[in-house]
C-alpha cells in the first residue's frame, strides 16, 4: 500500500511540476529582472437586463529576476510599473518599489476590471520593469525582456 501512494505521490508532484512556468534567462551570469507574461485570472461576467454582457478582467503581473545575481538598482529603487490602455495612451494602475531584488525572487501585482463585450474593446495591459543595464553593482544583463503586454480576450 506505501508504494502505490508513495507511486500516486510521486505522479501528482511529477505533473505539478511540468505544470510550472519556468522562465530562464538567456546570459550565463548576471542580473536579469524581467517581466514575466502576464496571466488571466478567472472572473466573473454579468448579463444585463438590455441583454448587454460585462465581462470582468482578473490578472496577476510578475516581476522575477531570472538571472543568477541579485539586482541592486543604485540610488533609486527598481519601480515595476503596471500600465491599462487607456485610449492611444496608458495609464498606471499599479507600481512596486524594490530596493534589492535577489536572484528568483518575484513581486506580483493583482489587477480587475470590466468591459461590455461587443461595446468596448477588451482591455490591454503592459508591465514594465524599469531596471539599469549599466551604472549599478549587478546591471540588467538583458533588457528585451522588461517588459510585456497582453489583451484580454
Amino acid at each position: 500500500m506505501k508504494k502505490v501512494l508513495l507511486f500516486f505521490v510521486f505522479t501528482f508532484v511529477a505533473s505539478a511540476a511540468s505544470f510550472a512556468q519556468i522562465i530562464k534567462s538567456n546570459v550565463p551570469e548576471g542580473a536579469d529582472p524581467a517581466a514575466l507574461p502576464i496571466q488571466f485570472l478567472p472572473a466573473d461576467a454579468l448579463v444585463f437586463p438590455n441583454g448587454d454582457v460585462q465581462i470582468g478582467v482578473a490578472i496577476k503581473a510578475t516581476a522575477k529576476n531570472i538571472g543568477t545575481l541579485p539586482y541592486m538598482p543604485g540610488n533609486s529603487p527598481l519601480k515595476v510599473r503596471l500600465y491599462l490602455k487607456n485610449g492611444n495612451g496608458w495609464q498606471e494602475v499599479d507600481s512596486r518599489s524594490l530596493n534589492i531584488m535577489v536572484s528568483g525572487a518575484e513581486t506580483s501585482m493583482n489587477y480587475y476590471t470590466t468591459y461590455i463585450k461587443g461595446k468596448q474593446k477588451p482591455p490591454t495591459f503592459k508591465l514594465v520593469v524599469e531596471s539599469k543595464n549599466a551604472g549599478v553593482v549587478n546591471p540588467d544583463v538583458n533588457m528585451s525582456n522588461n517588459s510585456k503586454q497582453a489583451q484580454a480576450q
